[in-house]
């Protein structure tokens, strides 16, 4: 077994330097120094219920950090099995095609809602035009996705 397999490992090595519990114990410090601070900034400057509800989020997104600090943090050359140049594998380009044929849609979809939109004299919140695009966008990148794998993998 060579050095450099030896080096490598699933969770990978700290980028600053040290082995993967550098690594982990960075993460985890950054995790719970953001969540902790967005804990004391609901305890001191909000009452009530929003207290609570950021408090849960607070909670919740304890995960979500730790994995964002991971991504920051992790040396992707110590990751065993990591492919080295991921943009240029087979599914980096079957994302692209996707992404680049659903953006072609929503533009038709835009230019047909707004073409609609002035005939009838469609008024709807931007709020619910923004999510009801984004949901689309993504629903049709997912679908393209996978009928390209299909077609090609």
């Amino acid at each position: 077994m060579t050095s450099q397999v030896r080096d490598q490992s699933s969770w990978g090595r700290s980028r600053f330097g040290g082995g993967t519990a550098v690594l982990l114990a960075g993460c985890t410090g950054a995790a719970l120094a953001v969540s902790g601070a967005l804990a004391l900034w609901a305890l001191t400057g909000l009452d009530g219920s929003r207290r609570d509800e950021i408090l849960l989020v607070a909670f919740v997104s304890l995960p979500s950090i730790f994995a964002m600090a991971w991504v920051a943090l992790v040396d992707p050359g110590s990751i065993r099995d990591a492919v080295r140049r991921p943009d240029d594998t087979i599914e980096a380009q079957w994302l692209q095609r996707a992404q680049s044929g659903a953006f072609t849609d929503l533009l038709l979809v835009l230019g047909v809602v707004l073409v609609a939109g002035v005939i009838v004299d469609l008024a709807v919140s931007l709020r619910v035009a923004l999510i009801a695009l984004t949901t689309f966008a993504m629903a049709d990148v997912g679908v393209r996705l996978v009928w390209i794998r299909r077609r090609e993998g």
